[in-house]
């Protein structure tokens, strides 16, 4: 009887194993199925990805330039010239998009005024998503939780108040939501504009 039961507890054990194992990706999965994501959207929509940043700062409205941190960057509006200061300017940001990942493949928006902005330090963008991740039953917080992030803020190297922006923010570096658990999802913005508080 004592046999049977181990028995029984083994089984049960490896098929629970396995199946835990089953849902779980490697890194090397999860960067190849965001490749996949972001070459797809990238086909799809027509985008040109440029190797440099245009020298005039001038975009077209389907041209892209990989940075350093893999984030896309598109410069629809480059602002009026005034720059954040690192660890002093706090940015107001609303934004615009879609999940470009399975299963989330919804839009967002933060644009109408029933939807309070995503507020953040610029330099502590990961203060605000770790601070978000504690309270995310709050509405607000589950934006900045899944929204805010190091590769959006990264956008306000290249541009300065009132600007606006398109991004594509690989998981990386990406928002807490993005990088959950083995999710390892990439966001696509169609607009997000940073106003200065």
């Amino acid at each position: 009887m004592k046999t049977k039961i181990c028995l029984l507890i083994t089984i049960l054990s490896t098929v629970c194993i396995s199946s835990c194992n089953d849902k779980m990706r490697s890194y090397a999965e999860m960067k190849r199925d965001e490749k996949k994501a972001i070459d797809r959207l990238i086909a799809t929509e027509g985008f040109e990805i440029l190797t440099k940043y245009p020298a005039d700062g001038v975009f077209g409205e389907k041209q892209f330039v990989l940075l350093d941190n893999d984030v896309y960057l598109n410069v629809i509006d480059s602002g009026n010239g005034n720059r954040a200061k690192l660890y002093s300017t706090t940015i107001l940001m609303r934004c615009s998009g879609r999940y470009i990942f399975s299963p989330d493949t919804g839009s967002f928006t933060l644009f109408p005024n029933s939807n309070l902005p995503i507020e953040f330090v610029y330099g502590y963008a990961s203060n605000a998503i770790s601070q978000a991740a504690a309270m995310p039953s709050d509405p607000y917080y589950a934006w900045v939780w899944t929204l805010l992030s190091p590769g959006v803020q990264s956008a306000l190297e290249y541009v300065g108040e009132n600007a606006e922006v398109k991004l594509i923010v690989p998981f990386e570096e990406g928002s807490s939501y993005q990088n959950d658990n083995d999710l390892g999802a990439p966001l696509y913005y169609d607009r997000i504009k940073f106003t200065f508080y």
